[in-house]
């Protein structure tokens, strides 16, 4: 079975302005992690975590495991028309679904789509206006109001539209931030990788834009002349429940914050921990995790990345790499804002050079045979078995 690792490099670039890299998994047995940054030691660990789960970066054993086995896999063709039509020079920037609506930012504006792929309208677009943005794509929903909310990190405002597309009001920002999620009307959780921010993870208010709770304060290291300059693309927040996680490329830490509690709690570790200038490129990320499994992708610049799977209930701990029979071939298993429920983006090109040389089967098969070769992607998504 042939292993297409230039298909896979190509998704993993187009991913690269949502999600970055990497990260932790895995407990072991019933020691106590000790945790570098300070920010975090004096907090209490939720009940429900009496410990946080340790990655062991020195295990390199590897094994493949087939997502067709400990998911329920089905496929999303994307409508295709003028509007629709996703420009392949822009990278993914997020998704997230309603249950009705799904949303993927590809950076030049919102796509709003069906879950049966017809495409509904776009939302926001590239200019100088107040209802528009000058560099964005990141986005977060507020499903109880019907709301997005479209962050421009060049102008460090918010703007917030209908689902619909129309404009209703902005608010500009009290500090900067690279990713954010929406609790409620009036307020987001934010995070940011600007190794110059005194604070790296906070609450504001979508009223005003002020900083409410601050979250982690600046990491202070003794060198950071090596550390990446351009890192604001590899923070990443995920809503897990009522646990928020933070992922953000100068800690070797993912924590998660409680939405009930407004605590912090270290969950994934790496070990060992990287504090030297050379050293703290590792950047940790969290893929997904489901009720039993976690995935974590860890990237140490300029070494190839890894990803880490945890089993929950049995406590094993690999490094993994995932296939899907249907395409024959790996594939990136990012998380969504829906539990249990994984993705990837498959682009049309890369299907129909697969297709010519007969590696794919099933459903994706008849959707790849079904399409042409400038159609929008195919999204995998995958419903991770309990």
């Amino acid at each position: 079975m042939e292993q297409s690792n230039g298909f896979l490099l190509n998704r993993i670039v187009n991913c690269l302005c949502l999600i970055v890299f990497s990260f932790l998994l895995f407990s072991c047995g019933n020691r106590k992690a000790s945790v570098e940054e300070t920010a975090c030691d004096s907090v209490e660990v939720q009940a429900e975590i009496s410990y946080p789960f340790l990655i062991d970066k020195s295990n390199k054993n590897e094994r493949e495991i087939e997502i067709n086995d400990i998911a329920k896999v089905s496929y999303l063709k994307l409508g295709t028309d003028t509007k629709s039509l996703i420009p392949r020079k822009w990278g993914f920037s997020g998704i997230f679904l309603t249950d009705k609506d799904l949303f993927l930012s590809f950076g030049e504006n919102i796509y709003r789509f069906g879950l049966d792929g017809t495409f509904l309208n776009n939302i926001g677009k590239r200019g100088a206006a107040p209802f528009e943005f000058t560099l964005g794509g990141i986005f977060s929903v507020n499903e109880e109001t019907q709301e997005l909310f479209l962050l421009d990190v060049a102008q460090q405002r918010i703007s917030v539209y209908t689902y619909g597309g129309k404009y209703l009001r902005s608010v500009k920002c009290e500090e900067r931030f690279d990713r954010f999620y929406v609790l409620n009307d009036s307020l987001a959780v934010c995070s940011t990788n600007d190794i110059t921010n005194d604070i790296r993870a906070f609450t504001i208010s979508l009223r005003d834009g002020k900083v409410g709770h601050v979250l982690l304060e600046k990491r202070v290291l003794t060198n950071t002349q090596n550390l990446m300059v351009n890192i604001g693309a590899f923070s990443r927040i995920n809503k897990l429940g009522d646990r928020i996680y933070l992922c953000v490329s100068t800690s070797d830490t993912i924590y998660a914050y409680n939405t009930k509690n407004n605590m912090v709690d270290p969950i994934y570790i790496q070990s060992p921990l990287k504090t030297d200038e050379d050293k703290v490129k590792t950047v940790p990320y969290l893929q997904f995790e489901s009720s039993r499994f976690a995935s974590v992708l860890i990237n140490d610049i300029p070494m190839s990345n890894f990803t880490y799977w945890v089993d929950k209930e049995s406590g094993e701990c690999s490094r993994v790499k995932i296939r899907n029979r249907d395409l024959d071939d790996y594939v990136l298993a990012w998380g969504t804002n829906r539990d249990n429920l994984v993705f990837d983006i498959l682009e049309m090109p890369e299907l129909k050079k697969r297709l010519k040389q007969g590696k794919l089967s099933g459903e994706l098969k008849s959707l790849v045979e079904q399409s042409d070769e400038e159609d929008n992607p195919i999204i995998m998504f995958a419903e991770i078995k309990n």
